[in-house]
Order: structure tokens, then sequence, then C-alpha cells
């Protein structure tokens, strides 16, 4: 009836089996959204802050007292330091996401 393939043959179970299988696999926990935009929010937050720290740390390490020098190097320091902000924050929800999907049980 229906054109099956590869599924047919490797003994998965016809098409429309192994669709369904992957939509309920794909089901958003409640929540996660928000958690996401929570996380991403202070991933910011704390990059921002660590930037602005570790420039500080270091050019009070190298003698600096020029206020506009201080102040450009921070603002360069907390733009450098958002990327891996947002790195880590999508290391960790992968990690949670994959760690999730390993818990349910298989056919």
């Amino acid at each position: 009836m229906y054109n099956d393939g590869i599924w047919m043959i490797a003994g998965k179970g016809s098409g429309m089996e192994v669709r369904e299988r992957m939509k309920e696999s794909r089901r958003k926990r409640p929540g996660s959204r928000l958690l996401l935009g929570i996380a991403l929010f202070a991933g910011i937050l704390a990059s921002m802050c660590g930037g602005a720290l570790l420039a500080d740390f270091a050019l009070d390490l190298l003698g600096v007292a020029s206020p506009p020098v201080r102040l450009g190097v921070k603002v360069i320091a907390m733009a450098a330091a958002l990327p891996a902000g947002f790195y880590l924050v999508e290391r960790a929800f992968l990690a949670r996401s994959s760690a999730a999907t390993r818990k349910t049980p298989g056919p």
C-alpha cells in the first residue's frame, strides 16, 4: 500500500509508525522556552559582568589609569564575553535536552 522504502527493509516498522514515534520524541517539556529565556538573560548579565571584571583586573595589573582607555577596554571585553555566555547556555541546554532523550525508554 505505502512505499516505505528503507524503513521496511531495516525492520523499523512502516513509515507512518516511524513518523509517529519521531513526533512523540520531539515533544517539548513544559516551561523549557521560559527557562531558556531566563538562562540566556542570566548568561548575558554574567558574561558582561565577568568581562568587565576581567578587563578591570587586567588594567589594574598593567597600571592603566586613563578613564577613557579603561572604559574602552571594558566595553571591548564585555562585547567579547557575550558570545561565550551564549555558548555556555547553549551547551547546558543541549546537554539537558540530550540527557532527557536518553532517559526515555526505547521500543
